[in-house]
């Protein structure tokens, strides 16, 4: 849609229209609320395959995407997660979680992006109260009484437009929450990712393994089969030189290092795709919230994938804010009021810094291989081996 037929004044802009910006856009819109997203990105994008990019989605997810109408356009995109195998390299024993001991369905799901960003897509297409401004960028914010004066360019083309509530869910190299002179406080975890797509000699069965090497927590989660290949997405944490180092390195010379840290649990690993490599930390805006302005997704809190939470963490913050500026409208409130965003920010403090603090205490204690801390790692792993109730407390807690 060209910008010209965009009104000069939106209750609710959302500056970011990938998985997280259009979930939010999909719980927030009503008829006396409009939403309009501003994705740099033009709507299509790159397929499925091989090499697809893919997110843990847990229990509590699914039925988010449930009350948004979204998993049912899924269809059998997600992968279910019927069990989860957890083990310490060098030491016999682990741990297991099974989904009927949880009486769920499924422990979680893992879903390719490109099929999650196509049934969101799909669904925003389809609402009358959701306007897509595709491919724009909003290029400058300033605050002003009635929120934020927003200028957005199109091509040559630019519309300044004020949003009572301006929503940044544009990563967390946010330019425009920079421009505003919002700080971000880091931790870095001296480590590395390396991620991409493997090959199984055999059918994962469902069960997604995380297994704990000297170097930190490698992670292997199933994937639908494509082709008639057993298919699982890795992520493998590494430090630095050695994640550049295997990023690099020939397939036939790195599938063996793979095999060597991660063991003969799932079998042997026949294939790796395209790889990536990015570092690891947790971040956090120092403000996440202003009169007129709310940071969703990794714009507010970017965390270690080990436990899979990230993404999880923004949809259940999604939905909360969701809430608020719905019952916010029922009241005749104005959104970006501060008694309206100091609500959201009371409502998910909680949530927030319980599952930050659970995903930094996990790689804390799953890193390295200092023998006090792989003593309490080890005693760790048994004692949620042998005490059921420890047990459930623990996925209870990762599978929101």
């Amino acid at each position: 849609m060209p910008l010209s037929e965009f009104q000069h004044k939106r209750p609710i802009v959302v500056v970011g229209g990938g998985m997280t910006g259009a979930s939010f856009a999909l719980a927030a819109a009503g008829p006396d609320h409009p939403v309009m997203v501003v994705e740099a990105i033009a709507p299509g994008g790159a397929g499925g395959g091989f090499d697809a990019r893919s997110t843990a989605l847990s229990w509590g997810t699914r039925r988010i995407f449930e009350a948004l109408g979204v998993w049912d356009d899924l269809g059998a995109a997600p992968c279910p997660i019927k069990r989860i195998e957890v083990s310490d390299q060098g030491h016999l024993g682990g741990v297991s979680f099974d989904h009927r001991e949880q009486g769920l369905e499924a422990l979680g799901y893992v879903v390719e992006n490109h099929a999650l960003g196509s049934a969101l897509q799909e669904r925003i297409a389809a609402s009358e109260q959701i306007q897509m401004l595709a491919p724009a960028n909003v290029i400058s914010a300033r605050p002003v009484p009635a929120g934020m004066e927003l200028t957005i360019r199109q091509g040559d083309d630019e519309l300044e437009i004020t949003a009572a509530l301006t929503v940044l869910a544009d990563g967390g190299k946010s330019s425009i929450a920079g421009q505003l002179g919002i700080g971000r406080r880091m931790k870095s975890y001296q480590q590395y990712a390396l991620a991409g797509n493997i090959a199984l000699e055999k059918p994962h069965r469902n069960i997604a393994y995380e297994r704990f090497t000297k170097h930190g927590p490698l992670a292997v989660l199933p994937l639908p089969a494509l082709d008639g290949v057993h298919r699982a997405s890795l992520v493998w944490t590494l430090p630095e030189p050695l994640a550049r180092e295997n990023l690099e390195l020939a397939e036939d010379d790195l599938l063996p290092r793979l095999q060597r840290d991660f063991g003969p649990g799932m079998g042997r690993v026949t294939a790796i795709g395209g790889r990536g490599c990015f570092p690891l930390r947790l971040s956090r805006a120092s403000e996440q919230a202003r009169p007129g302005l709310v940071l969703l997704g990794n714009a507010a809190h970017t965390l270690h994938p080990v436990a899979g939470q990230g993404f999880n963490l923004a949809l259940r913050d999604c939905t909360a804010l969701a809430g608020i500026v719905r019952e916010a409208a029922d009241r005749r409130e104005w959104p970006g009021d501060m008694a309206v965003l100091q609500r959201y920010l009371d409502q998910q403090e909680f949530d927030q810094e319980k599952t930050i603090l659970f995903t930094d205490l996990l790689v804390s204690l799953f890193s390295g291989n200092a023998t006090a801390k792989a003593l309490f790692r080890r005693l760790g792993l048994l004692a949620l081996d042998l005490f059921p109730p420890m047990r459930q407390s623990f996925v209870k807690n990762a599978v929101g």
